[in-house]
């Protein structure tokens, strides 16, 4: 492992110290600590992080940064001063910004939206050049960086809170990030009050392995030396003094020669170190009013052995060197605690038990003669060491998944699912087996799943709607995700029970796979997965990635590492924006839907809805788009364009979906919903093929042309920062029969042969949910020689149409017209022999 500091690579040593299936598979690469230089402790967080990382992960590489160097070259030593300043010269001003950080929901808003925008600055620079798999920070306004950037969708590393506080205030805590680890079981209530639906574990003392409490033979080592020290000293020999550590943080808070001199008072020997020339002089003149019994220190470098050492540790209220004293299990006493963090840090660790807190230097001499009592500090060392530890923090840090606020174009599915029509994908996948087949084929996929789930970020999460809805990390369990029976019947009437209307909650089960024996030779595997987990792409690259031989070694579409382009240019997003806002008035101009084009949208449910399949010849479908110089996407839009063709009739609108994952920088591994919609007003009028051909491919120019994706992806954008509530109404007023008769969605899929339990999997059906009051949805996916067409149709809205039939006709129609019908003159009836 190497640790990076600026532009210098030095090895790093970690004492050996993902809990995941996930996790362990892909340990991190790059780790990225964000500290602050205001104070010690936050750096010394920090190295306790870097230890446990190099302990766990020995060949990852370390990087470490300040925050605050990003933020302007004179931001470390500005924020660092007006910090010291207001905390010596002004205490009252510091502990009215920590009042109002804490119990003003504005001015705390307000705050943490300026630093997050700030500080971002900082550290995005830092995510693009060592595109980290991992983030640690140990300072707030990391915190505030880290969720400005996820919430802007450009942090896809994991990201950890490791407070340097034992209480956190609201600053350190931050729901979108992936995990806040403190040391209380009270901090992490304090988190979870901040940041509803936080991910918080209670791990051990944040500090370096050196700091722990001392074997029998240091501590009699230790006492005997200072026996000898204080012989030479006390003419009558009494019994030893304990020995106290004045810790006051490398800014040296707090009177300093005030407390040591109640130590001494106390009938203790003091260690104290200062790098402030005043205090320094005070200091030595007590130092000599009391000869051997007070020493002082400039600076202790190293700190641990000194802290093992002593009997107990006095500071003014510093994060840092109360976690290094209750790591050793040494007394810890906390006198004039700065304002601010400093006394919430002292309250906290004294309701807990793990502090004594002191008004003053005298109640300080008063503790520290009780804690001289031999007894007395023996029962209170062995309370500290009794403490049960929380969690290890490399422990943590491996099994921390990913956590991630849903995406608007996520929540859309999710708010727009209703008891009466839920948004549920599916697949219908068909795989050949000799007709003798004997494979227990729930055992096998459930094995599958066992191995291998885990490691697919779509299949291994859930929703957590507690606060701000968001994904958490979650474990598949075979025996719930995969149906124990194999069924037996027709392919389309179990996809019609299993898939349609499937009874998945992406807050518990989001998806389900159940299989069955569809005819002789071929076993059928049906998936049915929430709409919201991911669009069709990303589902099918994570049933590809989970169920078959190859695996993840089979790139689905155009799988691959996505690019980094380098930020827009100003001209750029000028025409982005342009093009949104034109695309939300294009929106605005089509108005709804008309009512009664195809169907009665006040009808229909899951109960009513039924999938009826067709798989084309894949070589026929390109042959005929060739022949009609057109693509396929126009010419399966055609398909149903001729299929709905009805006298009297003039359009019906589609909900077209156009993928936003084989452009730069999203891959079909990504999970969610990466589309956006067009409308486009399908020419349903009695006219030749050709006709409607062009006419098809006209309106989706004009779709396209009219930046309507991008306007409806801004508008769901927009839609995220609203509340839930109202995010739940537009969902549903919008998502529905009012705005589009069907939905009609293309995707590319598999081209080479993919396979489950060594029998090839043959043809793949997408399964599409409907919205309310919409009548048919048709989803269209290559695999292999094959295009699978998958039709979703409600006959209560529809009101008893023949829409498959119309399909074979109108297909047969195309084929004629584009001249490839020599491909087989029974080719309409072979196809259906293969659906059958």
């Amino acid at each position: 492992m190497t640790t990076v500091s600026g532009a210098v690579a030095t090895p790093s040593s970690g004492s050996p110290t993902h809990a995941s299936a996930a996790a362990a598979d892909a340990a991190p690469r790059r780790v990225l600590l964000l500290s602050g230089s205001i104070g010690a402790g936050h750096h010394a967080a920090a190295r306790a992080v870097a230890e446990a990382v190099g302990g766990r992960w020995p060949d990852a590489e370390i990087v470490s940064s300040d925050v605050l160097a990003g933020m302007g070259s004179g931001a470390p030593r500005t924020f660092a001063g007006i910090y010291a300043t207001c905390v010596r010269a002004l205490p009252w001003v510091y502990g009215l910004y920590y009042w109002l950080l804490v119990h003003v929901g504005f001015f705390r808003a307000g705050t943490r939206a300026v630093l997050g925008f700030w500080s971002a600055r900082s550290i995005a620079p830092l995510l693009a050049r060592h595109r980290p798999d991992l983030v640690v920070t140990t300072f707030p306004e990391g915190v505030a960086g880290l969720g400005h950037l996820r919430r802007a969708g450009t942090l896809a590393a994991r990201a950890v809170v490791v407070p340097a506080d034992p209480a956190p205030q609201p600053l350190w805590c931050d729901a979108d990030l992936d995990a806040h680890l403190v040391t209380t079981e009270e901090a992490a209530r304090r988190v979870r009050r901040s940041a509803p639906g936080a991910v918080v574990h209670v791990v051990r003392w944040p500090v370096v392995s050196a700091f722990r409490p001392p074997a029998p033979e240091e501590r009699q080592r230790w006492s005997v030396a200072a026996t000898r020290r204080q012989q030479r000293t006390i003419a009558d020999n009494t019994a030893p003094r304990i020995r106290v550590l004045v810790a006051a943080g490398s800014l040296g808070f707090g009177d300093l020669p005030a407390v040591a001199a109640a130590v001494l008072a106390a009938d203790a020997d003091a260690v104290v170190a200062t790098t402030d020339p005043a205090a320094r002089a005070r200091l030595d003149t007590l130092a000599a009013a009391h000869p051997g019994r007070l020493e002082v220190h400039r600076w202790i470098d190293d700190p641990a052995t000194i802290t093992r050492a002593v009997d107990a540790v006095v500071t003014t209220g510093g994060g840092a060197s109360a976690f290094e004293a209750l790591a050793c299990a040494r007394p810890l006493l906390i006198v004039d605690a700065i304002p601010g963090h400093g006394r919430d840090n002292a309250r906290l660790l004294a309701r807990a038990g793990l502090a004594r807190q002191c008004a003053g230097p005298r109640a300080l001499t008063a503790a520290l003669r009780r804690l001289a009592d031999p007894p007395t500090h023996a029962a209170a060392v062995a309370a500290l060491r009794a403490r049960p530890p929380g969690e290890d923090l490399a422990d943590v840090l491996a099994g921390v998944g990913r956590t991630e606020r849903m995406r608007s174009e996520d929540a859309l599915f999710w708010h727009a699912s209703t008891p009466r029509v839920p948004q549920v994908l599916g697949a219908r996948i068909t795989i050949a087996v000799p007709d003798d087949d004997t494979t227990d084929w729930p055992a096998l996929i459930a094995d599958r799943v066992r191995e291998r789930a885990a490691g697919v970020a779509l299949l291994a999460r859930r929703l957590d709607d507690t606060g701000p809805p968001r994904w958490v990390p979650a474990t598949p369990d075979p025996d719930r995700h995969v149906d124990p029976v194999l069924h037996r019947g027709d392919a389309d009437a179990l996809a019609t029970d299993l898939v349609v209307g499937a009874p998945v909650d992406p807050r518990d089960l989001g998806w389900r796979i159940s299989l069955g024996r569809t005819g002789p030779g071929e076993v059928t595997m049906l998936a049915a997965v929430h709409h919201c987990l991911g669009d069709g792409l990303a589902v099918t690259d994570a049933l590809v990635r989970l169920v078959t031989d190859e695996g993840a070694t089979v790139p689905v579409g155009s799988r691959r590492e996505p690019d980094h382009p380098g930020a827009p240019t100003r001209a750029t997003r000028r025409a982005l924006t342009r093009r949104r806002a034109a695309g939300i008035v294009a929106l605005a101009r089509a108005g709804g839907a008309r009512r009664g084009a195809l169907g009665d949208r006040s009808r229909g449910s899951a109960a009513t809805t039924r999938l009826v399949t067709r798989v084309l010849d894949a070589g026929e479908v390109r042959a005929v788009a060739r022949a009609l110089d057109t693509s396929t996407t126009t010419v399966v839009l055609t398909l149903v364009a001729e299929a709905l063709s009805d006298p009297g009739a003039t359009t019906a609108r589609a909900m077209v979906p156009l993928t936003a994952r084989l452009r730069a920088g999203t891959g079909t591994a990504d999970t969610g919903n990466r589309t956006a919609a067009v409308a486009v007003d399908l020419p349903i009028a009695p006219t030749s093929v050709r006709r409607r051909v062009a006419a098809v491919a006209a309106a989706v120019a004009r779709a396209q042309a009219s930046g309507q994706a991008e306007g409806s992806a801004a508008v769901l954008s927009g839609l995220g920062r609203l509340p839930r509530p109202v995010q739940r109404a537009f969902a549903r007023l919008t998502y529905h029969g009012r705005f589009f008769h069907l939905i009609v969605s293309v995707m590319p899929g598999v081209r080479r042969p993919l396979h489950i339990g060594g029998g090839l999997v043959r043809e793949v059906v997408p399964v599409l949910p409907l919205a309310p009051g919409v009548g048919v949805a048709v989803g269209a996916l290559a695999w292999g020689r094959t295009l699978g067409v998958g039709l979703a149709v409600d006959d209560a809205v529809l009101g008893g149409r023949d829409l498959p039939g119309r399909v074979d006709a109108a297909w047969a129609g195309l084929i004629r017209e584009a001249g490839v019908a020599s491909e087989g003159q029974n080719g309409v009836e072979r196809r259906l022999d293969t659906v059958r």
